[in-house]
């Protein structure tokens, strides 16, 4: 018992507690430091490219999407909508579902970015809900999601829904691959997320049907140009214009049904043709009872606009190029006089090719006419960005061309009955390029046509008014590839979505970079200022504990 009364046990005794204090809480302030850093996503984003952080562009466009926004984009009012149900007015929400736990998101490298962004965005805006579901556990938590969005859905499924209308992306589709070697080079989460959110919760959403039948689909389903219409806020379906029916699944009973093909489309603003791979359109006659080409007169009858894209080895269709030749659109061929073998043209642009390959082929801008209305945007930024036509054919105008002298283009245009047609050039080749037919140089003037819209213009005596269809035609079907929509390095992304907004109605506009994986280095601070770091991480603590020590040991010696 005189051991416990002793100096050397009491001040062992002190030493021994203020140890486990010490530790205890150490181990209280990590447990609550872990805690509310999870809840307020606190993180330090040293990475060059910020791959963590949210940009300021995607901050001010998802300002648009919850708040009426001014023009100097400042938040004047929560965005509003009413409650069919009950006719009360609410604020816009969103909620972002995780089809896996956000633990296992944690700890995996490539969902983390996925999660951080969304996190961050839960804490920016309040109107934002974030959900995890254990998919594989429970797939029945989000089937209704399915439905509503038209696509589907698994354990690395990401859904952005706001009740009724939703987009669901897998996890894969945040990501860019490079096409060549399969390999995933940067991060595109912020275009996909923030276009997610602009579609759920704009005011109507239009639709896109691609056609089928002629073996497009295999090119066009899954494809860029696809993930660009969905993310420009369109309901994108197929529609096969040689039938009569549309088969369609009824979401009550999820059984197919069949639906007038006019009914079908009757929400339809946009048809887009794609690289059709076989066949032709049909016409109407005494083999065929129904007509594609009549229902493509009459769907741009209603104001409505088509896109059509092919390239140099695009076959001859007679009945879809005699639809074309009306609205001005020619595809430039070349016949051989020994053969009599013919051949779309291929442009080769060395002066303008890009990364060495002389079929990368870089656009000369059209800066007067309909056609600078797309790229006005491209054109006024201090840097334009390069379009680029890879592999393209051209296009030649079937109308005779006017020139304007006042403001200096040439245009192609149609009269009759009422109706007028103006053609313009969105983008040519340059005066150097050249025409190939097979291997042969062709001994065509340049400059080619790469894109060209026609503008029709119907005046109506009944109502004093004039309505406008539209037909966009591109020689190229990579201008359309995952590389060519790449948002840092070229302005295609940014053309198309301009279209779509011109000539199909669509309300959504979103164009954000893609952050590269090119250097993952902590390398956005100075070295000077890296090693203040280091001071303050490594050498303060440690020297804060050694003073600590020295103090004990010489208090427990004097006293």
């Amino acid at each position: 018992m005189k051991l416990l009364h002793t100096k050397k046990f009491r001040y062992g005794s002190v030493s021994v507690a203020l140890t486990v204090v010490i530790i205890a809480a150490v181990i209280l302030f990590n447990a609550i430091f872990t805690a509310l850093s999870e809840k307020f996503t606190w993180y330090l984003d040293m990475t060059s490219d910020e791959m963590y952080t949210l940009s300021d562009e995607a901050k001010a466009l998802l300002d648009q999407a919850f708040f009426v926004v001014n023009e100097n984009g400042e938040r004047t009012a929560p965005r509003k909508y009413t409650d069919p149900q009950t006719g009360e007015e609410k604020d816009v929400e969103v909620t972002i579902i995780f089809c896996t736990p956000k633990d296992q998101m944690e700890a995996e490298t490539t969902q983390r970015y996925v999660l951080y962004t969304v996190l961050e965005m839960a804490q920016e805006y309040p109107n934002i809900n974030v959900k995890f579901v254990d998919y594989l556990t429970n797939p029945s938590a989000v089937s209704q999601y399915k439905e509503s969005s038209g696509q589907s859905i698994g354990p690395y499924s990401i859904i952005v829904t706001n009740g009724k209308q939703s987009r669901v992306y897998a996890l894969s589709a945040l990501f860019t691959t490079d096409s060549s070697t399969e390999t995933v080079v940067g991060y595109n989460g912020e275009q996909r997320l923030v276009s997610a959110i602009h579609a759920v919760t704009q005011v109507q959403t239009p639709v896109a049907c691609y056609t089928t039948g002629h073996k497009e689909e295999d090119s066009f389903e899954g494809s860029a140009l696809h993930m660009l219409l969905y993310e420009n806020g369109y309901d994108v379906k197929p529609v096969d214009l040689s039938k009569t029916h549309q088969a369609v699944k009824d979401t009550a009973t999820g059984q197919e049904k069949q639906v007038p093909t006019d009914e079908y489309m009757k929400d339809c603003t946009l048809i887009v043709i794609f690289n059709p791979q076989e066949g032709d359109f049909l016409e109407k006659n005494h083999h065929n009872r129904v007509s594609e080409i009549d229902k493509l007169e009459r769907f741009m009858d209603n104001n409505h606009s088509v896109m059509v894209f092919f390239d140099y080895e695009t076959h001859r269709m007679p009945n879809l190029e005699a639809f074309l030749g009306e609205w001005g659109v020619g595809i430039a061929r070349h016949t051989d006089e020994q053969t009599g073998v013919e051949s779309n043209y291929l442009i080769k642009d060395t002066s303008e090719a890009y990364r060495m390959d002389p079929y990368a082929n870089q656009a000369v801008y059209v800066e007067a006419g309909l056609g600078a209305s797309l790229t006005r945007q491209l054109r006024d930024a201090k840097n334009p960005k390069p379009v680029m036509f890879p592999y393209a054919g051209a296009i030649e105008s079937t109308y005779d061309l006017t020139y304007n002298d006042e403001k200096g283009y040439y245009f192609g245009n149609y009269y009759e009955n009422g109706v007028m047609r103006e053609s313009f050039d969105v983008f040519t080749s340059s005066d150097s390029a050249v025409a190939l037919a097979g291997e042969q140089t062709l001994d065509a003037k340049a400059p080619f046509s790469y894109m060209k819209v026609t503008r029709e213009t119907i005046y109506r005596e009944e109502t004093n008014e004039s309505t406008f269809a539209y037909l966009l035609a591109c020689a190229s079907t990579d201008f359309v590839s995952a590389g060519a929509l790449d948002v840092a390095s070229y302005g295609n992304h940014t053309v198309l979505t301009r279209a779509c907004q011109e000539l199909g109605g669509a309300q959504v506009s979103v164009s954000l970079a893609c952050k590269y994986f090119s250097d993952m280095e902590i390398n956005s601070i100075t070295a000077k200022a890296a090693n203040q770091y280091t001071v303050v991480l490594t050498v303060v603590p440690a020297a804060v504990i050694f003073i600590a020590g020295v103090y004990i040991m010489i208090r427990r010696k004097y006293a």
